[in-house]
């Protein structure tokens, strides 16, 4: 199990710290799953933890997601989605919960907020993500990359290579990083893990993970690039590790 020092850090973070992710209503209570998710953290190796299914290095503060192809060729919302979500608009799915996923990003030290999700180029009626204030900038940037096998080989690829504008059928360019905006509470609960919604492609305050890039305000804008990506059904680890400061 998690050693003391990373469950008091954890329990620091999911209570101290307001549990990462805004409130809509002042009576909406934090999931109780969530300091229940604690409680299931196995360390695995020096360092080295899971939490269902997931797995974290509390050094490199990387993040790994067992995922599977879900759609190869679709207009597309969502990069990734839980097993029950919108599969129907996403090009990956997982089993593994949002909860977990959450307590998992805290307890690796990445902090939620929507700083750097309103692109420069958004039209005046686009309302980004209600704000979480930051104490850390930056903090909330985050590099995903997907690896699979293909054969014996391994291969990896950042996620952005995945889906693609449906103007220029080109991946975004200017998509260096994702944000991890951390979903929201309402009177459903951690609201990620009542629609499944873990990385989204334009800006859905029901996910985990926007994308910041731009056209994020537009649904219709992205498809997958199937080119890029494996057969429907083919095991993808996704990892989330930290990015570098934003210049």
């Amino acid at each position: 199990m998690i050693c003391a020092a990373h469950r008091s850090l954890l329990c620091y973070l999911l209570l101290g710290a307001g549990f990462g992710f805004s409130q809509d209503k002042k009576d909406a209570a934090p999931a109780p799953d969530l300091m229940a998710a604690k409680e299931r953290i196995k360390e695995i190796a020096p360092g080295k933890f899971e939490l269902g299914g997931i797995t974290f290095d509390s050094k490199t503060r990387e993040v790994r997601v067992p995922c599977e192809v879900n759609l190869k060729q679709a207009p597309i919302e969502y990069m990734l989605v839980h097993e029950t979500g919108k599969t129907h608009e996403s090009v990956l799915k997982t089993p593994c919960s949002p909860i977990d996923l959450q307590v998992v990003m805290l307890l690796c030290g990445y902090e939620p907020g929507t700083e750097g999700i309103a692109h420069k180029a958004a039209p005046p009626e686009f309302t980004p993500i209600k704000p979480l204030p930051m104490k850390t900038p930056g903090a909330n940037r985050v590099m995903m990359t997907v690896e699979w096998k293909a054969g014996e080989e391994v291969k990896r690829a950042p996620l952005a290579t995945w889906f693609q504008d449906i103007n220029t059928y080109k991946p975004a360019p200017d998509l260096d990083a994702w944000i991890f905006s951390g979903s929201f509470i309402d009177e459903r609960g951690f609201v990620a893990q009542a629609e499944g919604a873990f990385v989204a492609t334009y800006v859905v305050r029901d996910a985990m993970f926007n994308s910041p890039a731009k056209g994020n305000w537009d649904d219709q804008a992205w498809i997958s690039l199937p080119a890029n990506i494996p057969d429907e059904g083919t095991p993808v680890t996704l990892i989330i590790a930290p990015a570098s400061a934003k210049k």
